[in-house]
């Protein structure tokens, strides 16, 4: 289990660190071929916050990407999208024994 928030430059708060962080962690219980999840985002400068997240799953890595108007919106939207590209992959992966 890993979660590694990564940008160009430190920010003052730590508030987006955790909520990725709380965001993030339920993926790790609920799908238990996800190995870590990086979330990658553009500085406050821009005008519309990007954010970017790998997730290396067993044998594959799966990049979603999102933005917003603030990095706590672009981060659920990019949240949304890699649930839907999990619950694709566990129905691909692991399916029920008939």
């Amino acid at each position: 289990m890993d979660i590694k928030v990564e940008r160009d430059h430190v920010e003052g708060t730590n508030y987006f660190d955790t909520y990725a962080r709380e965001s993030l962690q339920k993926y790790f219980t609920n799908y238990s071929f996800v190995e870590s999840i990086k979330v990658f985002f553009r500085g406050k400068k821009h005008p519309s916050k990007k954010v970017k997240l790998q997730a290396r799953l067993k044998g594959k890595d799966v990049f979603v990407e999102a933005s917003g108007a603030r990095h706590d919106i672009a981060l659920d939207a990019a949240v949304s999208k890699l649930k839907t590209q999990l619950v694709k992959y566990k129905s691909k992966h692991y399916k029920k024994a008939s």
